[in-house]
């Protein structure tokens, strides 16, 4: 079988969100690359850049399965919500792609808000594969129709041991490191080794295009390479990897300026923390996720900005917390958590709020503070202004001194002690 001819990023999702529009009339296998619900930076780029480097393989000695599997990277979001991660705006135009160009669940067949006449019906499950990055349970609706079609997983969380006789063909990668994108490029690096003659002509304009956008969400996950308790030596040797992939693209591809990967850190972490013009429930779902736990549904918002401006935002406190339980009535919670992020003259800082609202939930939260608050470190915050302890439930809010544990670490504490 003859390798496919490599194309640009935007010919490739164009091509694959062409084959959506008539999924029954393809030959080959479909299977969808989706990333978690929060939806972030290093999900939406890492199921990009590993459908592409999948699609376009390195020449091998053993020959491709047939039928080849058609690889189509889904962004786990709606339509309407990518406009809730400006941070996308400054990696898009660097790997000279759009918004337009990302494939959401908006154009997964049946899954469309609004369908129109004569859409494609939904996809049956056994006509799909699943492939997850950045997650190692397929959730929601997606995981509810299709989660007994995943074969591979690629993921940097803690591993909850799904899937471990399925991912033959696809492999099941689980290893910690600062970005899920780090593991997709040492892919690439592996490949790359392998395959030993460097990329020569237009392919040296894709590489460039690919390393750009792979990079971005490492840099930011580690505030480029500098947090100790973020970066490994995974996201290291792909940061390594994709200078040099940028460098050596310069060879016979006019670029506009000398690529400084500081200054493209602060261009994408500053977009990343302009939320300013959001409202307070925008705010909330943009980086956001929720767990189905022993019968509980918890969720976690993570917040660039402290509480201070949720507050200011929201027009006081007990307005912030009106807004707040509204958002859990809206998810149907009975845990939800707030994770805030800010850098000031003492440094980098987090702060965690977390509520409990009926009796399991309120039981939940009061072992997760009992059995976790000295692992995080966790102190009264503000002298307990948004605590409550009867009520309206069982609510807590603390400042976090060990700042090295973000959602990754958080969301496993709080869904262990939901058991």
């Amino acid at each position: 079988m003859t390798p496919l001819r490599r194309v640009s990023l935007r010919s490739f999702l164009s091509s694959a969100k062409s084959l959506l529009t008539n999924p029954a009339q393809q030959k080959g296998s479909l299977t969808f690359i989706v990333g978690n619900e929060s939806a972030d930076l290093d999900s939406l780029t890492s199921a990009i850049a590993l459908a592409y480097l999948r699609t376009y393989p390195p020449p091998s000695s053993s020959p491709p399965p047939s039928p080849r599997p058609i690889y189509i990277p889904l962004s786990n979001l709606r339509r309407a919500d990518l406009g809730l991660r400006p941070e996308l705006g400054p990696v898009l135009r660097r790997a000279n792609l759009s918004i337009r160009d990302l494939i959401t669940l908006d154009e997964l067949p049946g899954f469309s808000p609004t369908e129109p006449p004569g859409a494609p019906r939904r996809l049956e499950s056994q006509d799909t594969s699943w492939v997850l990055v950045d997650h190692n349970v397929l959730q929601g609706e997606l995981g509810r129709v299709y989660g007994g079609r995943v074969v591979g997983v690629m993921d940097h969380h803690a591993d909850e041991g799904k899937y471990t006789a399925a991912c033959r063909a696809e492999g099941r990668v689980v290893q910690a490191c600062g970005s899920c994108c780090s593991l997709v490029v040492s892919e690439w690096l592996a490949a790359s080794l392998s395959r030993g003659a460097p990329s020569v002509g237009e392919d040296r304009r894709w590489d460039r295009e690919l390393a750009l956008l792979a990079l971005a969400p490492i840099v930011v996950d580690t505030a480029n390479l500098q947090s100790r308790s973020r970066t490994t030596d995974v996201d290291v040797a792909a940061v390594s990897f994709l200078e040099s992939v940028i460098e050596e693209s310069k060879a016979g591809v006019e670029v506009e300026e000398v690529f400084d990967r500081k200054v493209y850190f602060e261009e994408v972490s500053g977009a990343k923390e302009d939320i300013g013009s959001l409202g307070l429930r925008d705010i909330l779902r943009k980086d956001y996720k929720q767990w189905s736990e022993a019968g509980l549904e918890l969720g976690i918002s993570s917040v660039v900005r402290p509480l201070s401006f949720l507050i200011a935002k929201a027009g006081g406190e007990q307005e912030f917390l009106k807004a707040l339980q509204e958002w859990m009535e809206e998810r149907g919670l009975s845990v939800v958590g707030v994770m805030t992020t800010s850098h000031g003259e003492e440094g980098f800082r987090r702060e965690l709020l977390v509520w409990g609202t009926n009796e399991k939930g309120i039981g939940a939260v009061r072992k997760f503070e009992g059995e976790s608050g000295e692992k995080l470190g966790l102190r009264i915050w503000r002298e307990g202004v948004l605590d409550a302890v009867e009520g309206t439930g069982y609510r807590k809010c603390w400042h976090q001194e060990k700042v090295e544990c973000s959602r990754k670490q958080v969301a496993p504490l709080l869904r262990g002690a939901m058991e």
